[in-house]
């Protein structure tokens, strides 16, 4: 019998391993490790059914004479958003061998805690399970930044500290609350929540707390203060995890809580919703105007992760099933479009996106690479991106066709920056840096590679993870719907 506890374990206890080892073996550890907890997950998931909901159940006692346990398993929201784990966690461990200078051993074993941590988080199956793993992912990343970010890291990471434990700590009072009107002697788990009803009083009270923490911890308009100091510090490998992976932790909280409060969400949706089109327009328009590469990539993820809450908020099981499909598809671009960033960086030892000009002509592959990333990132069809903003724009028109226009803005204006982007880094005038014709190494052409396939054959046949979205979404939609 095949275990989720097991899966979490494997990085963890390899963590201690490469904490211990030297540089070189770290890095083959974690790299290891992360590629037998994807072997071993493929396993785990094989015998899904559907039908049965969920596989692999470990629950047991966490406190003592309470009814507060420690349950987690595998349905089909946890299924994708844990693969997009266990693809983008080993190829950034594997860009970290492009890098002049090898990372220590404790990035390895820090990295090996962060996989362990979201692993635990996206298979969680009771609210305090998942906050649990919500915080913990918050401690090695901490780490990371601290030992390994820019100039101006400790002002970034400690900023990102205090936002993301506000939220938290506001969180947590949600969540008691949540416990104290369900029941003390209540299980607090997905299944009891499913068939119980909050007032509408207290559903406002625990979305209220709820959504402040989620919209930190993505970040969303306006609670994104922190994340561009954070993404200009934070190593690129790194950032490859945080806007890959960490940054889908707000909007698939708020995905998995839905069912909680929905009454208090069609109640709030009206004037949320707009808030969210605004940080769609506002986060893209600021990233037009950008010069630096990062900071321009930290603004195009506010952009996106705006319309896939707006499209959650809608509470159209289309828009909801295109944004699940869309936390997989932009984890991916996210991460590929950090580590394009860091290919480039690492040959001009610059942040500008004019500090590549001329590229192509010198790297074409690089050139080609990065212009299929490019179309994913932009929603071009036959690419991963389309699918996910076709579901959710065509969900939100249905609640409200202004919806679905004004985020549809996302898709012209992505093009706009991403295309300027593209083009002043690739095909501008060459500035005679010897550097930017070096070809490109073994492991970036497999993460290259790696990615690229998966954005063309997610938007190529996207059958099988778009039904595995709808399936997750109405679980919670039509339980509700049926009491």
């Amino acid at each position: 019998m095949y275990s989720v506890l097991i899966l979490i374990l494997i990085p963890l206890i390899s963590s201690i391993l490469a904490f211990v080892s030297s540089k070189k073996w770290a890095g083959i550890i974690a790299v290891g490790a992360s590629l037998i907890s994807l072997f071993y997950f493929l396993i785990l998931i094989s015998g899904f059914n559907a039908m049965h909901e969920m596989t692999n159940n470990d629950s047991f006692k966490w406190i003592p004479g309470t009814s507060i346990t420690f349950h987690v398993g595998m349905d089909a929201s946890s299924i994708i958003m844990s693969l997009l784990t266990l693809l983008v966690i080993p190829l950034s461990l594997i860009a970290t061998f492009t890098k002049k200078e090898e990372k220590k051993s404790s990035y390895y074993g820090l990295m090996l805690l962060t996989l362990s941590a979201l692993l635990g988080f996206f298979s969680a199956q009771n609210p305090l399970t998942f906050y649990l793993f919500f915080e913990i992912t918050l401690i090695p990343i901490y780490f990371i930044v601290l030992m390994y970010g820019g100039v101006e890291r400790k002002k970034a990471v400690f900023e990102f500290f205090i936002y993301t434990v506000f939220g938290s700590l506001i969180m947590l009072g949600g969540l008691i609350f949540m416990h104290y009107k369900l029941g003390a002697n209540q299980i607090l788990d997905w299944s009891n929540l499913y068939y119980f009803t909050f007032d509408l009083n207290t559903q406002y009270w625990i979305f209220a707390a709820l959504f402040i923490a989620f919209a930190i911890k993505s970040p969303l308009f306006p609670f994104h203060s922190w994340q561009v100091k954070l993404y200009s510090q934070a190593d690129r490998q790194t950032m490859m995890v945080i806007a890959g992976i960490l940054s889908k932790m707000g909007v698939y909280g708020l995905l998995r809580f839905n069912f909680v409060f929905p009454d208090a969400l069609q109640q709030l949706s009206p004037y949320l919703i707009p808030l969210c089109i605004f940080g769609v327009i506002y986060g893209a328009l600021i990233a037009w105007r950008q010069t630096d590469i990062t900071k321009l990539l930290a603004y195009s993820s506010l952009s996106h992760l705006g319309l896939i809450t707006a499209a959650i908020l809608s509470n159209d099981i289309t828009a909801q099933q295109g944004s699940l499909f869309q936390m997989f598809s932009h984890g991916l671009v996210a991460a590929a479009l950090f580590f394009v960033a860091d290919v480039l960086i690492q040959r001009t030892d610059e942040q500008s996106i004019m500090a590549s000009s001329g590229l192509a002509k010198d790297n074409p592959r690089i050139a080609v690479y990065f212009f299929i990333i490019v179309l994913a990132s932009i929603g071009l069809p036959m690419t991963s991106g389309f699918v996910g903003e076709f579901y959710m724009l065509w969900g939100m028109t249905k609640v409200n066709i202004w919806y679905g226009v004004l985020g549809g803005l996302t898709i012209i204006l992505s093009a706009i920056y991403m295309l300027r982007f593209y083009q002043k880094s690739m095909f501008g005038e060459a500035i005679g840096n010897n550097k930017i014709s070096l070809p490109l190494r073994l492991n970036e052409e497999y993460v290259f590679i790696i990615v690229v396939i998966l954005v063309i054959s997610l938007g190529v046949f996207p059958k099988t993870w778009i039904d595995l979205s709808k399936f997750a979404v109405s679980q919670f939609i039509n339980v509700k719907s049926n009491q």
